[in-house]
């Protein structure tokens, strides 16, 4: 681990891509508080996550065409800016009571991150050794957990202390500051389209349109691509049950107080981390088939643990305990992406990804929303158990076999 962070250019996307999370989960807190403080609407306050969910479905798999055409380190840069000069129209919001600019800002920076998302994917490999991507994403995805500790705490502090500028003031910050680590990096030249190689006999929206497509028949003709998406779809319907019931399933049936919720949601985050450090330790001396089959099994035995000894005790212990056996599916299945995709069609497969995530994200929470009040929340969560432990079985059925021989060399710390 200490390997891939003393590694200066994945230690510059490192820290630019942790200083801008903190900022963005700053603002996430903040908005949704703000918005229900102002309007006393529910349907309003979730009206924002819908507006950041949106550009996911539809522009996720579009925007990888265009990062496989640029240079991924450029559409880092530029976008952390863009996404600098885009947030300040926030401080507009108080002076004016304009609350429908909050929807459309957050429109506008979800859709920038369409293209964030799958460009720092896709040049990950490019800067650390193979056998260093599993520690490298491992470190990633210990990123996110600990910005939405910080960021969260921060933003919810900040606002109630100095107000929503201030909240939104420290947010473009973040991403200057990550744009300039970023802009840092040295990266190898690497090869993209280029009008000459491209087909000129027919319009360009046509061409892009055909390196979308070009991109999707790899995923369905790429044996491990295709049968990895199965199996990321089985598991993340399961997640999506469990992330839309997790506050229902802690009130109803835990009789979670607000506080007892913000432990839980505080040991997610901690186990996330612990999760993260764990697997950029010790991952590389296990296969990647091996990871995806346990982390999911385990992840799923956990849920149900859960759903049958609803105790905060026992609760915040499995959170904190199931982190590793999360992490090691999500890194797992992000590390056989990049090692089964060729760089020039990294941008596509990770926007294609996304999209998967966020439909599967509306299936899995509306079809849980849809039907919790009916069947309760404890039978909906077991049943997101099972599904994780199927998914697993489904991983080491369809994996193991292809992926049996990518056991990584140990990563020195």
């Amino acid at each position: 681990m200490m390997t891939t962070l003393r590694n200066r250019n994945f230690f510059l996307l490192w820290s630019g891509g942790l200083i801008s999370m903190i900022g963005t989960w700053m603002i996430l807190a903040a908005l949704p508080f703000y918005i229900y403080r102002v309007t006393g609407s529910a349907l309003a306050t979730s009206g924002l996550l819908m507006a950041y969910i949106a550009p996911g479905v539809l522009f996720g798999s579009v925007a990888g065409v265009f990062v496989d055409r640029w240079d991924r380190k450029r559409v880092l840069v530029v976008g952390n800016l863009i996404q600098a000069a885009i947030i300040p129209l926030l401080l507009l919001v108080e002076a004016n009571g304009w609350i429908w600019l909050i929807y459309v800002v957050a429109f506008f920076e979800s859709t920038v991150n369409q293209f964030l998302g799958p460009a720092e994917n896709a040049l990950l490999p490019t800067l650390v050794d193979e056998e260093q991507l599993i520690s490298a994403n491992s470190l990633n995805a210990l990123n996110d957990n600990l910005a939405r500790i910080v960021g969260a705490a921060l933003g919810g502090i900040l606002l109630g202390v100095v107000g929503l500028n201030n909240v939104v003031i420290f947010d473009a910050l973040s991403y200057l500051v990550a744009a300039a680590l970023i802009a840092l990096v040295i990266v190898a030249p690497a090869s993209r389209p280029t009008q000459s190689e491209e087909d000129t006999s027919v319009p360009r929206w046509l061409q892009i349109w055909r390196e979308w497509f070009a991109g999707l028949r790899l995923v369905a003709e790429n044996n491990i691509l295709r049968n990895l998406f199965i199996v990321i779809g089985v598991a993340l319907f399961a997640d999506a049950i469990l992330s839309a019931l997790l506050a229902v399933f802690a009130q109803e049936v835990a009789g979670f107080t607000a506080i007892d919720y913000g432990w839980l949601l505080t040991a997610r985050g901690i186990g996330g981390i612990v999760g993260g450090l764990v697997i950029a330790q010790f991952g590389s001396k296990f296969s990647t088939s091996q990871l995806i089959t346990g982390g999911l099994v385990l992840s799923g035995l956990g849920v149900l643990a859960m759903v049958m000894f609803p105790t905060l005790a026992v609760v915040v212990t499995l959170m904190i305990l199931a982190g590793p056996a999360l992490m090691a599916w999500i890194i797992s299945m992000q590390t056989v992406l990049q090692q089964e995709t060729e760089d020039s069609y990294r941008g596509r497969v990770f926007g294609a990804y996304g999209t998967t995530s966020t439909i599967l994200m509306f299936a899995g929470s509306g079809l849980a929303g849809a039907l919790a009040d009916s069947l309760g929340s404890s039978i909906l969560m077991a049943t997101a158990a099972i599904i994780y432990v199927f998914a697993g079985l489904l991983a080491w059925v369809l994996l193991s076999k292809p992926l049996k021989e990518q056991v990584a060399a140990p990563v020195a710390s």
